[in-house]
């Protein structure tokens, strides 16, 4: 049950009846929800055929929503019963129709009044409080990782604002447009206020769904960018469809303990002007570049499994890579591996500034004339595809 007014309270009266020849009350009970409350009921619905029927009310109801899922004997999530606003109501109740985006979809608009309760009509003025409400709905709560929470934020949304981002969960943070993460205030919208996105990681977190079984197997994911297939190679396509995240990118450890997890992360059509940095995160960081551009890329777990139509610009420091395809590599890299894990492996029409690689290189023939020519130097060794000689 979740009221997610900022202001007002609601009720939620929950009946529910067995079903076995005849409809017997089993379950009568009365939550009083304050704003922004969740509340989590469990009952018993072992029987041959059951009902629950909710009425809400109170100021806050129209912004009340409850959502249902069955557990079996062991705990682990069977079914799940997705009940809209206007059912909970009733067909003649006060409440008022309106579309339902689903329980882990928020909206965010920086020029929103605000505070906002993250529908369409009154989206979120702030993006930490969008994530926030995402994270923490009820579904997020009960499944983690496979809820997948997005974030649709609405286009030349400037939050000046860092944004964290907790472990255990599925968070896509998605523009309609363009949309800055700083304050916005100089040349092509750079920002003189830098501000930062922290991804943090737990396996401890994670264990709290993964031990419930197969249907809460799932990896941490965070992805930004936006819907718009352009670009953000150039400043200039940067601001006329991409994300600019101002700062940097943190993976930080918050487990106390084992610091070892794999997670997942996409950049789509953004540019991260900072650096993409470790911070006590270890295991794989499966990572994947899709239109993107980035200045330093430092982590001793990440793999670079795809990095299509993107440019780097500072240090590339990094575990691997997968696959490199129509790229500007303008800073050193330091590899260890040339992985298969997303096959073809290699870099592959693909261009080079004087750059020295330290690691194995596979790269075709195209890549070699580029790498070749620019003076490069190559510390490790070379495969190159394709090949006559």
């Amino acid at each position: 049950m979740d009221n997610r007014d900022p202001v007002n309270s609601s009720t939620v009266l929950v009946e529910g009846y067995a079903l076995n020849g005849s409809r017997s009350l089993y379950v009568q009970a009365l939550f009083a929800l304050a704003p922004n409350q969740v509340i989590t009921q469990r009952y018993f619905a072992n029987v041959n055929g059951f009902e629950f029927v909710f009425t809400t009310g109170g100021t806050g109801a129209d912004l009340t929503e409850v959502s249902v899922w069955g557990k079996n004997s062991a705990g682990q999530l069977v079914t799940a019963h997705r009940l809209v606003t206007a059912e909970l109501l009733g067909a003649g109740g006060g409440g008022t129709e309106s579309f339902v985006w689903g329980e882990t979809t928020f909206w965010a608009d920086s020029s929103a009044p605000g505070p906002g309760t993250g529908i369409p009509f009154d989206p979120f003025s702030s993006l930490q409080a969008a994530v926030d409400a995402a994270v923490n709905s009820p579904l997020a709560v009960a499944i983690g990782m496979r809820a997948r929470c997005r974030i649709l934020i609405a286009a030349n949304s400037i939050f000046d604002e860092n944004v964290v981002i907790p472990p255990a969960r599925h968070v896509q943070l998605l523009g309609l447009g363009p949309w800055v993460l700083g304050n916005s205030d100089l040349a092509n919208f750079a920002s003189s206020t830098p501000r930062n996105i922290t991804i943090q990681t737990s396996q401890a977190a994670e264990d709290v769904y993964l031990v419930q079984g197969p249907a809460f197997d799932a990896r941490p994911v965070t992805v930004i960018g936006t819907f718009d297939d352009g670009t953000s190679v150039s400043a200039h396509t940067n601001y006329t469809d991409g994300a600019i995240i101002s700062g940097d990118v943190t993976f930080q450890n918050v487990a106390v303990g084992d610091p070892f997890t794999t997670i997942e992360f996409q950049l789509l059509n953004a540019r991260v002007v900072g650096n993409i940095v470790q911070s006590g995160h270890m295991g794989n960081l499966n990572t994947y570049l899709y239109y993107s551009r980035i200045n330093t890329m430092v982590h001793n777990g990440l793999n670079i499994q795809r990095m299509v139509d993107s440019q780097s610009d500072g240090l590339v420091n990094v575990r691997g890579y997968s696959h490199i395809t129509n790229t500007l590599i303008s800073g050193n890299v330091t590899v260890t591996l040339a992985l298969s894990d997303v096959p073809p492996t290699g870099i592959f029409s693909s261009q080079f500034g004087a750059i020295t690689w330290t690691g194995p290189l596979t790269l075709d023939t195209a890549s070699n004339f580029y790498f070749v020519n620019s003076g490069s130097t190559l510390v490790g060794t070379k495969t190159i595809l394709f090949s006559l000689a």
